[in-house]
């Protein structure tokens, strides 16, 4: 039988010996999921322009989270951009009068040279034909600190760049991979490619990026910043109940990716928020860790995910997506290999937080909706349980000690030995949500 190894080369025409070669070669250290490294949060993608006519692209451009916008000589006069922009030249009389501030881009190691004699940022088009006698001259390009380098390999593999970037470490030099890739040409969708570049070792390789799909470049900007990682304000709150539910069905959240003991899911019954609930990297008596699981809470609980969307719990299915946060609140998008629905017996943790901690259009959300109610009572009373000073939370999770919330101190508490007056982490939002968008609407959630 083939190995893995074997039939990944083969189906990519790489020679296996050269696999070996770049699998056996030294590496940077690597940084576990949930440390600082956070793959595209750190990656450029940049648009060839060269020869683009549709102003409608290049406008989709200017809109983009695109970096940098690779233009020929003759369009750079013209082209006003708020990107870097990125001069292609193939002849080395082309950087006279060149204006100020341009990159240079070039297939040619005499015009580089000779651009940045001129105080010019300059780098390379490498183009691969054959990886095994031309890859080491790519290793010695990333090694000497070029200021960039563009390297097309044909191969849908990422080992290659996994070199790259362990021999860059340390180094300025920025490294794309070319999209699309030629042997993925009607197989593998642009954007999907340009996203598998931006996970290569974590840190990503950047991408340049040519279509002629306005739609692409929107969508590769739109799943670029989703998977960046973001900041969440979490806020103390105050416990008030504790209530023993009884029997219900409760998710298992598992990930394909390795949590800390820092890091969890934010998991709340409505959409003004919810609790933090910690991943399952903490002790459990008689069993091993499930460093990549958050034990989440009731089929109903909305779970939180990129761009401020909330969905349920039930919905969850391998592929999805959803945040994970630490006790900081710097969060990153994780995906769902497994959703492990079960019944087992619950617990409500109602908490508060002072309407004075939370964002101000988020107060104002939570007067109306406390005016709203007194406005059709006899003599504008309040509803006697609630305190219009604060906003209301609720979760339920199982009712088990090795369930954890994250304290506000930043240490665990068991969701079993819970008390009112004890504080926890916990996320304020605005309601309404539609299909788990947020959508502005009059919404009452008990």
């Amino acid at each position: 039988m083939k190995s893995n190894k074997a039939l990944a080369a083969e189906k990519q025409s790489v020679p296996v010996h050269v696999i070996n070669s770049l699998l056996e070669s030294e590496a940077a250290p690597v940084a576990l999921d949930g440390a600082t490294v956070h793959g595209a949060g750190e990656t450029q993608w940049w648009f060839d322009a060269r020869d683009a006519k549709d102003d409608a692209l290049l406008e989709a451009v200017e809109k983009s989270n695109c970096t940098h916008v690779v233009l020929n000589l003759d369009q750079l006069a013209g082209h006003r951009s708020n990107k870097q922009k990125v001069v292609w030249l193939d002849n080395i009389s082309q950087l006279e009068n060149l204006e100020d501030g341009v990159w240079v881009f070039t297939a040619s190691e005499d015009i580089r040279r000779a651009a940045i004699a001129k105080r010019y940022k300059a780098g390379l088009l490498i183009s691969v034909n054959d990886l095994e006698k031309e890859f080491p001259y790519c290793i010695a390009v990333c090694e000497r600190g070029d200021d960039f380098v563009v390297i097309d390999i044909e191969h849908a593999t990422y080992i290659p760049y996994e070199l790259l970037l362990a021999k860059a470490e340390g180094k300025k030099t920025k490294i794309l991979r070319s999209v699309p890739i030629k042997g993925l040409k009607n197989i593998v969708q642009d954007v999907d490619q340009s996203l598998n570049a931006f996970a290569t070792m974590e840190q990503g390789v950047g991408v340049l990026f040519k279509t002629s799909q306005v739609g692409s470049i929107q969508s590769l900007s739109k799943n670029l910043q989703g998977r960046q990682s973001s900041q969440l304000s979490l806020l103390s709150a105050e416990v008030v109940e504790v209530q023993h539910t009884g029997l219900g069905s409760r998710v298992c959240v598992d990930t394909t990716s390795m949590m800390t003991a820092e890091e969890g899911m934010i998991i709340g019954s409505t959409g003004w928020g919810g609790i933090f609930v910690c991943s399952e990297t903490h002790y459990l008596p008689h069993m091993n860790l499930r460093e990549f699981r958050v034990n989440a809470g009731a089929v109903h609980s909305y779970i939180w995910g990129k761009d401020g969307t909330a969905m349920y719990l039930s919905e969850m299915e391998a592929g999805s997506e959803v945040l994970c946060t630490n006790k900081n609140g710097t969060a990153r998008v994780v995906s769902i290999g497994r959703a492990k629905i079960e019944r087992r017996p619950l617990l409500k943790i109602k908490c508060r937080v002072p309407l004075s901690q939370v964002d101000e259009r988020i107060a104002e959300a939570a007067r109306k909706d406390a005016l709203l109610k007194r406005n059709v009572t006899p003599n504008g009373e309040s509803i006697a349980s609630a305190d219009e000073n604060y906003i209301y939370l609720n979760t339920f999770l199982q009712n088990d000690w090795h369930v954890r919330v994250m304290g506000d101190d930043g240490k665990i508490r068991h969701c079993t030995l819970l008390q009112p007056g004890d504080r926890v982490m916990a996320y304020v939002d605005l309601p309404g949500r539609h299909t788990g968008l947020r959508v502005t609407e009059h919404i009452l959630e008990k």
